[in-house]
């Protein structure tokens, strides 16, 4: 393998691995924050509030992972992370509505899942592709 190639392998590798890390924070803050939350909350708003603060928390990780260790990015901060922003929006939009696109094609009582699945590994090579060229 030529070595611009290795490197593609490598950044690639190192994107999914901060990807992984950083589900592992979302869910982490996602159940600690749920705790913390269920004596003063109902339920409902207790989950929401703890999916967003997760989502935050884990998105300024993944951020900061991919600035530093993924792309060694020296793009202004101002700009690397609206530009991120923007993009994780996006992808969380694109997810959502493709996902409900897609799960009412699928045979009745076909869990979500199935949908899902398949929308969100494309955006993830959608979303490296994006990061690379956009962001950092």
């Amino acid at each position: 393998m030529g070595s611009g190639k290795a490197a593609a392998v490598r950044a690639f590798g190192k994107f999914s691995a901060s990807s992984l890390s950083s589900s592992v924070v979302d869910l982490s803050a996602f159940t600690l924050l749920c705790s913390v939350l269920r004596p003063f909350l109902d339920e409902a708003p207790a989950i929401l509030a703890a999916t967003v603060a997760a989502r935050v928390v884990s998105s300024l990780c993944n951020y900061l992972l991919n600035y530093f260790l993924v792309f060694h990015s020296h793009t202004a901060h101002g700009r690397s992370a609206s530009l991120y922003t923007v993009i994780t929006v996006l992808k969380t939009l694109a997810s959502a509505l493709l996902v409900a696109r897609l799960a009412v094609l699928l045979p009745v009582g076909t869990p979500a899942l199935a949908a899902k699945i398949p929308v969100d590994v494309g955006l993830f090579f959608l979303n490296y592709l994006a990061q690379k060229l956009l962001v950092y």
